[in-house]
């Protein structure tokens, strides 16, 4: 083509690979960070355990806050890995639903109860969505007040299967959702040294990768918030 045609075309090409080389790089210094901090938190938490006993309280509260720091860190990897379509492998909701529920903490304050319907198997990466559900529990159990409710199902109409979790706490205002998926935002402010602040954005890029869409209202059962995910059954394939 034109000398302008070619110009613009080579400039493209060049800003593609300058933001796949920015992804790349962000994704390795926040692992190298990740990797960097876990070695003298380690240290610190040997050293804590090795205090006298006269010494517990200050020890339990020490090795809380070690844990939470991890969690942490947790979240920043999964906040920059990146998925790959290899890794999308044919698995059942619910299976993947039964066994998150299985292993949440024994200490957490919720009751969590599951309804189950039938869904045809889809193509997801396991941990991802596992990831996915964790991170909605995790933010029931935080903001809620004593019961969560995990629903699956399958909308024919759509050809998607779906999770909805709600909960009985105070829910998220409409004008505040926009806010509350950007990156280290947390809906309650007096509580903002738990968590990154990064677990709804997570689950929505994370559902976004699996061409699925993340919805919010308020559960008519429990009052709280309810997050229904939605996942195609058949994912469109990108030429």
């Amino acid at each position: 083509g034109s000398s302008e045609i070619i110009a613009v075309t080579q400039a493209f090409n060049q800003m593609v690979q300058g933001v796949k080389q920015l992804e790349q790089d962000r994704a390795l210094l926040m692992a190298g960070i990740s990797h960097d901090l876990r070695t003298p938190l380690t240290r610190i938490r040997l050293a804590t355990e090795m205090m006298p006993e006269s010494e517990d309280y200050l020890a339990e509260g020490i090795i809380g806050d070690i844990d939470d720091m991890n969690a942490i860190i947790d979240q920043f990897i999964d906040y920059v890995r990146i998925d790959t379509d290899a890794d999308h492998e044919q698995n059942n909701l619910n299976y993947i639903v039964e066994d998150v529920v299985a292993h949440v903490p024994d200490w957490w304050h919720t009751k969590i109860e599951v309804q189950y319907q039938p869904v045809p198997n889809i193509g997801v990466r396991e941990v991802s969505i596992k990831r996915v559900l964790l991170n909605l529990l995790e933010n029931a159990e935080r903001y809620g007040r004593e019961r969560v409710l995990v629903e699956t199902g399958h909308d024919e109409e759509r050809d998607a299967v779906w999770l909805k979790v709600s909960d009985d706490g105070p829910g998220i205002p409409a004008n505040q959702v926009e806010y509350l998926l950007q990156p280290f935002t947390q809906g309650d402010k007096a509580r903002s040294t738990k968590g990154s602040g990064l677990g709804l954005t997570i689950v929505k890029r994370l559902v976004e990768r699996h061409q699925g869409r993340v919805l919010f209202g308020i559960s008519p059962r429990l009052g709280g918030l309810m997050v229904r995910v939605e996942l195609p059954v058949q994912r469109r394939t990108h030429q």
